[in-house]
């Protein structure tokens, strides 16, 4: 069981890996109007598919060979919601990609938002990188510093509303759509990245986060 474990591991940090390229391609393309960035994104995703495929299948069989209970039963079931987690998150950044490769090669996001859009989508992706960390290195402390960057996300999210709202967007109802969406998803991927993290301090200790003072 300790093999198929170590594999489990192994393929959730290359999964977790190939989403943050995938975001991390996806802004490019959004910002920078570069259609053939987004393509690659948008190719790759059954990649990722494939792989939380793979992860469910090898958990689910190790599950029912072995009958693990205590601490390697949380391990595996945490690996099948974990994949699910981060194929959800490698959707996210498609989405994205699609939006961007729709209006290149002019970037998607209006002059007025950019300076803001990319402060945004920066957090988020750093916070995508951080529940990749956090998969791979187990660190709860690192883990719980998520809900923190989440408030971040948030706080942003909320500006550009306000921008959208105020005298200075005159970009019209269409880039208004556009970045509504935008901002939705890159707020569902940082969601993604703190429920990420919150399954590894529970497959760790055993105890929901809210529950730790650390």
């Amino acid at each position: 069981m300790a093999e198929n474990i170590a594999a489990l591991q192994a393929m959730l940090g290359e999964l977790a890996d190939a989403v943050v390229v995938a975001f991390r391609g996806a802004t490019t393309a959004l910002l920078d109007g570069r259609a053939r960035v987004a393509d690659r994104v948008i190719a790759g995703d059954p990649e990722l598919d494939d792989l939380r495929a793979r992860i469910e299948a090898l958990a689910t069989e190790t599950i029912t060979i072995f009958a693990p209970v205590g601490p390697d039963m949380r391990i595996l079931v945490s690996a099948i919601q974990s994949a699910h987690e981060l194929e959800r998150m490698g959707d996210l950044a498609q989405h994205v990609a699609e939006i961007a490769q729709r209006r290149a090669p002019e970037p998607a996001v209006p002059s007025v938002a950019h300076d803001l859009f990319r402060d945004f989508s920066a957090q988020a992706i750093a916070m995508v990188a951080k529940s990749a960390q956090v998969l791979r290195t187990r660190n709860v402390v690192l883990a719980l510093e998520l809900e923190q960057d989440d408030d971040r996300v948030d706080a942003l999210h909320r500006e550009l509303f306000a921008l959208m709202f105020g005298e200075q967007w005159t970009c019209g109802i269409p880039a208004a759509v556009d970045v509504t969406l935008l901002a939705r998803f890159y707020e569902r991927i940082a969601d993604h990245a703190v429920a990420l993290s919150e399954r590894t301090v529970y497959e760790v200790t055993g105890r929901h986060p809210e529950s730790l003072q650390l």
